[in-house]
């Protein structure tokens, strides 16, 4: 990296030099003297670089989260300019056209990112041609690939992802082999390790073959690392957290505190305040949600269609949960007549349906309930939409069932003693085991927030032993139902029973996030602990 002395340090050299090279001897302790100053200057230069190279990294991240795109662009443009050997700023411009192309999938995002990627890599393995150990560069080099990974999986492009992946987890480990507490690292090594100790064990002996190993504990331990030391990692690793406390350990509160001080710090952010959205919606805070998620519908970011997009859909959820159909309906129609990607189509058509369904307009739920089938089959909402809305195109919902969907819905409002009564109302009118088995199992999912635990393992039971044909979902997670009961009520051998239960059922709907569901109760371990 080049170095400079101001012209005033030379001619105070060049003076110093003429005065004592009088004398043979001082000449020699001249040209000693001036070595050991010049090596001094030249580091303090250097020192001064590494310095601004940081603030100025620091300053585009932190526009970056602030969605100020321009200003982040030109920020590591700037650091291209002035060090274009240096693989820093081509790694952290890349990052912007990643974000942008999760948010964007446009070939044109995917290309800028390969091309600042490509440039990055490539400046990094020069750079530690010469000096083999250097931790800023071996974790550039770790951080991109693994940025890669993300991008070449959403690409689907997957063989690219796992040689990617591969080499992001032997550069990372490289960093934190040499020095432990660069926290950075542990970022993109925790993502990598969680990642792939999510996949089913059915395919872990592929990879394996190919020397990839995952431990989600060991995962979790190293983003959270990240997100409590990291310099230049510490938002994303947050973000990540959030999302991770969220979809698999189902840890709203800790999730909410991550999610919480990012909106703070980075108020127009979408991306974080979309997610803040979704976790409201989790928590059964539906009016939270709505205020939060209106501000993004009526955004134009083209850059961020997609997040608008969600947001349309997520809003028809809300006023669904709230039994208030014909406002779902608007916010639907829009998610739906976007035509960028299949994903939540067929869930976003299977509930359109239903609200014409439930208001009497029978001729347009058919045609709706018909469509079902235009979403991601790797989605297990649009698989199970498309199982149901086959069944429905060809027949009315009874009333007892557009009343458990209302009664089940007032469970996602919140409304928990509401919906017991109603549902135990509901009871008592409907005539088949497949409606009472479902009429059950919210019964027990009511009774369970409502600290009912002992009812909420009876209701489970009882679900759990009827006839629930072809919705084969109710009995595995009855017996999820009837484990939580007894973890609650500190049965934990019963719970590790119907767990075990649980994992014996194959083919329902949703049995990722059943299996998420039981995994998160388990990593307590007190089964283990109490045996």
């Amino acid at each position: 990296m080049k170095a400079f002395l101001i012209p005033g340090k030379i001619k105070m050299y060049s003076k110093i030099t003429s005065l004592i090279s009088r004398n043979s001897f001082l000449k020699k302790i001249s040209s000693t003297f001036f070595l050991i100053s010049l090596f001094v200057f030249f580091s303090i230069d250097l020192t001064v670089a590494q310095s601004v190279i940081a603030k100025t990294i620091k300053r585009g991240l932190d526009y970056g989260y602030n969605f100020n795109w321009d200003k982040a662009e030109k920020t590591f443009q700037s650091l291209i300019t002035r060090y274009p050997k240096d693989p820093r700023g081509y790694h952290y411009q890349a990052s912007i056209y990643l974000w942008r192309y999760l948010s964007n999938p446009s070939k044109q995002n995917l290309n800028l990112f390969v091309e600042y990627s490509d440039s990055a890599i490539e400046k990094a393995k020069t750079l530690l041609n010469k000096n083999p150990d250097n931790l800023e560069f071996l974790y550039v080099l770790g951080s991109d690939y693994s940025y890669r990974t993300i991008a070449f999986t959403k690409a689907e492009k997957f063989l690219d992802a796992v040689w990617a992946s591969k080499k992001s987890d032997s550069y990372l480990s490289q960093t934190l082999t040499i020095d432990s507490t660069y926290y950075d690292a542990y970022l993109g090594l925790g993502l990598y390790y969680f990642g792939v100790g999510q996949i089913p064990s059915t395919f872990r002996w592929a990879l394996n073959l190919a020397g990839i190993h995952g431990d989600k504990k060991l995962g979790l331990k190293y983003i959270k690392i990240a997100a409590k030391e990291g310099e230049y990692s510490k938002v994303e690793a947050e973000y990540y957290l959030s999302q991770i406390l969220s979809d698999f350990l189902f840890d709203y509160n800790s999730s909410s505190h991550y999610l919480q001080n990012l909106v703070s710090q980075y108020p127009n952010n979408l991306l974080f305040n979309y997610s803040f959205g979704v976790l409201e919606i989790k928590r059964r805070r539906l009016n939270d949600a709505e205020k939060i998620l209106e501000k993004i519908v009526t955004k134009e970011d083209s850059d961020f269609k997609q997040i608008i997009s969600f947001s349309n859909f997520l809003m028809g959820d809300i006023f669904f949960k709230k039994n208030q159909f014909e406002q779902a309906k608007k916010y639907y129609s829009n998610f739906t007549s976007d035509q960028s990607d299949n994903d939540y189509k067929g869930i976003a058509y299977y509930r359109l349906a239903l609200c014409f369904e439930i208001n009497g307009d029978r001729t347009e739920a058919e045609k709706y309930f018909k469509l079902t089938d235009k979403g991601n089959m790797d989605l297990e909402d649009d698989i199970y939409a498309k199982r149901e809305g086959e069944i429905y195109s060809k027949r009315t919902l009874a009333n007892t069932e557009i009343d458990l969907i209302r009664y089940s819905n007032m469970i996602d409002n919140g409304k928990y003693k509401i919906a017991l009564d109603s549902l135990s109302e509901l009871l008592e009118r409907v005539k088949t085991d497949k409606l009472k088995s479902e009429v059950y199992l919210y019964l027990s999912d009511a009774a369970y927030w409502l600290d009912k635990y002992n009812e909420s393992l009876n209701y489970a039971v009882l679900s759990k032993t009827l006839n629930s044909f072809d919705e084969r979902w109710v009995k595995p997670f009855a017996c999820y139902y009837a484990a939580r009961a007894n973890d609650k009520l500190g049965n934990y051998p019963a719970a590790k029973n119907f767990i075990d239960e649980a994992d014996s059922y194959s083919d329902f709907d949703y049995q990722k996030k059943l299996k998420n569901l039981l995994s998160a109760l388990s990593l307590e371990n007190k089964f283990v602990n109490n045996h």
